[in-house]
């Protein structure tokens, strides 16, 4: 073999390893590898329902309730790659750079224990649901209004407070539908936004900081791929345009050292707020999952921007 030829087959076979990384990463913004449904409420020592529900364009969904002041309810939603109960670090994809595990139930528990019922679902290709292309908000915006349709139809809630607690990618949606359906959302009274995020920030801190500073050369042809398999461009996967039309009190929630963001992301979301707006630092978590992990652990602040904006 001559060496020309040997040449040609070492550049088939780095393009050909190319094209597979950002296919499969590509792949993983689209349709994430789904974590089981592996934990409930009742291993917190709480009372729940399993519900399930429809999104706005007919979507299962599933989803729990935990009974609590049925005059207030709150809707906690999960990030991208997580589900209703969080993340097991054991259960995720070989391709994910987590090493910690995220407890959502933490979370929910206390706020439970703050008086509150809590409805916590999987987003569509999340968890128990059914599989729909992941958005990062912009289809999961129609999961949101398809879980307020669901709790202004029990009896029992009639009349009864809202707030909002969306993580990453829970955030980004109710955000978004916040913005397309106001209406819905009548009964709000506050938003805590933990972590949102736009996906073009995201991917590009991700790749940098999980595979060195060659990690963004995927970034083109990843985005290409995602365009020709149906997704979203990422630039559009963001709340930044909607964040306007917020009308409640809202705490955003972002972890300073955090490497799979650029904080000028979010500080961009809070300026552009115009409704009263807090923003909790927090300082010591090194990850992205142990901010939401942080969260849970360290609830009083959390319990109280809900208590002090909800009768």
């Amino acid at each position: 073999m001559t060496a020309v030829q040997i040449l040609i087959l070492a550049v088939l076979f780095v393009g050909s390893v190319y094209v597979a990384i950002c296919y499969i990463f590509a792949q993983m913004t689209l349709n994430p590898s789904r974590q089981p449904v592996a934990v409930s409420p009742a291993d917190y020592g709480l009372e729940y329902e399993e519900v399930e529900f429809q999104s706005l364009e007919g979507l299962r969904l599933k989803g729990w309730f935990v009974p609590g002041d049925p005059s207030r309810v709150l809707l906690l939603t999960h990030p991208m790659f997580c589900n209703r109960h969080g993340l097991l670090v054991r259960n995720k994809s070989p391709l994910m750079a987590v090493k910690t595990d995220v407890d959502l139930l933490l979370s929910v528990q206390a706020l439970n224990q703050a008086g509150y019922s809590v409805l916590t679902f999987d987003f569509r290709n999340h968890g128990a649901s059914e599989d729909g292309m992941t958005g990062v908000g912009l289809n999961e915006c129609q999961d949101v209004l398809g879980a307020l349709e669901y709790l202004e139809g029990r009896p029992d809630l009639e009349g009864a407070e809202l707030g909002l607690v969306g993580f990453c990618m829970g955030a980004n949606a109710t955000i978004i539908a916040m913005s397309r359906e106001p209406e819905a959302f009548a009964r709000a009274r506050c938003l805590v936004a933990i972590q949102p995020v736009s996906m073009s920030v995201f991917v590009r801190a991700y790749l940098r900081s999980t595979y060195t500073p060659l990690g963004p050369a995927v970034l083109p042809l990843t985005e290409a791929l995602r365009r020709w398999l149906g997704g979203h461009p990422l630039e559009a996967m963001s709340p930044r345009e909607y964040i306007k039309d917020i009308k409640v009190p809202t705490l955003y929630v972002q972890g300073r050292l955090d490497p799979w963001t650029e904080l000028s992301d979010i500080e961009g979301f809070y300026e552009a707020t115009q409704a009263p707006k807090e923003f909790w630092w927090l300082e010591t978590t090194k990850s992205r999952p142990e901010a939401y992990q942080y969260v849970g652990e360290h609830p009083e602040r959390l319990v109280e921007f809900i208590d002090s904006h909800m009768a």
